[in-house]
């Protein structure tokens, strides 16, 4: 496991059971009370105007596209090193997925990259947001505004973290996010929410999240059935209660490492940003490496879990016959690993730093190093 998943969850569990008992006893399992308070707990916290919960951050992406009335092969630039969430929504609609390179410092897409691939087709911008490191939204904002295209931030990674004085889930037109159990608020299965400050486009998917009925056996829209549930609703609700102390926890992990690398060094992963402008929430520790099949020998012989994160470019995904090759996405691919991190124990922690001490001592040039 890449995480302590199960000894963060422990300290929820009484609660969590308690609450679940009530919807039980509610008995009224989907738009049930908790999933109210949910949205509005949501915008409070992130100051969203509307906040619609939906049954996983990939049918937010999905239901984002869904409310916009684009056409047919409508192009979408969208990253080109990210999870298949954000291809796969764009071909299942029949949209053209315009694919930008990656900034090598921080792993999100490159903002000259984008700017450089929109046309006259250009009708919608996906940014997605990496390991919990935003995105230049404001910036992205308004090269959209200026060429009237709409904003989808990929959220599922940074739910929490700020840019400037906004929440990052409120600065795209629609903010998607994920409740899957490993996200920084993550539910015991899949759930995600979509945020929005316009009130026409929070109608419609209020709409498209319940097979677009304006009432019961009564739909003028095709939607999808895409609704949170009310005890998973419930769940996130008691985990939320914790979620300041949850992101912090991750801060001072992402920064032990950092100053570990520093220490040694090595460079090859996005370093804190130590400004007023950006407070990551900082959800996965990702490095860049010169010789990764021998680093994760090393890490299996001494038991030390890893994951790469992303091995394929999006581009060679779902068998897309357009060849593409864009320079710093193949280099990221070849050369990523992400180190065990969020809510993982303090004896494993001790043990990881242990282990990769030993590993750049025996041979640093695992590693990038400082020229």
């Amino acid at each position: 496991m890449l995480n302590d998943l199960d000894i963060y969850n422990k300290t929820f569990n009484k609660k969590i059971l308690k609450k679940l008992k009530l919807v039980i006893k509610e008995n009224n399992f989907i738009f049930g009370e908790s999933v109210k308070k949910l949205e509005n707990s949501l915008a409070k916290l992130t100051k969203s105007a509307y906040v619609i919960t939906v049954a996983s951050g990939t049918d937010a992406l999905f239901l984002s596209l869904l409310c916009l009335n684009l056409k047919k092969n409508d192009e979408i630039i969208i990253p080109s090193f990210s999870w298949l969430s954000v291809l796969e929504v764009v071909l299942i609609l029949g949209l053209k997925p315009i694919f930008v390179d990656t900034n090598i410092n921080d792993f999100n897409s490159e903002i000259d990259s984008i700017e450089k691939k929109i046309s006259k087709k250009t009708k919608v911008i996906i940014s997605t947001s990496l390991f919990g490191r935003s995105q230049d939204l404001i910036k992205l904002r308004k090269i959209c505004s200026n060429k009237r295209i709409t904003l989808i931030e990929d959220a599922a990674q940074n739910f929490g973290s700020r840019i400037g004085n906004k929440d990052s889930c409120t600065i795209a037109d629609l903010s998607c996010t994920s409740f899957f159990p490993s996200k920084n608020l993550g539910c015991y299965g899949d759930g995600g929410a979509i945020f929005t400050n316009n009130k026409k486009l929070d109608q419609k998917l209020r709409l498209l999240r319940n097979h677009g009925q304006k009432k019961y056996n009564k739909s003028d829209l095709a939607g999808l059935n895409s609704r949170i549930g009310t005890l998973q609703s419930a769940i996130l609700l008691e985990k939320l209660k914790d979620f300041k102390n949850k992101k912090k926890q991750q801060q001072i992990l992402y920064k032990k490492y950092d100053e570990f690398f520093s220490n040694y060094k090595i460079i090859g992963y996005p370093k804190i940003r130590n400004n007023k402008n950006f407070n990551d929430v900082n959800c996965q520790f990702s490095i860049l490496v010169k010789k990764r099949r021998l680093l994760i020998k090393y890490l299996k012989k001494y038991k030390i879990d890893y994951k790469i994160y992303y091995s394929k470019p999006l581009y060679n995904q779902f068998s897309i016959k357009k060849k593409y090759k864009l320079k710093n996405t193949e280099y990221i691919c070849n050369r990523i690993i992400s180190l065990p991190f969020n809510d993982i124990s303090v004896k494993r922690q001790k043990k990881t730093f242990e282990v990769l001490n030993k590993i750049i001592n025996f041979d640093r040039g695992i590693f990038f190093e400082k020229k």
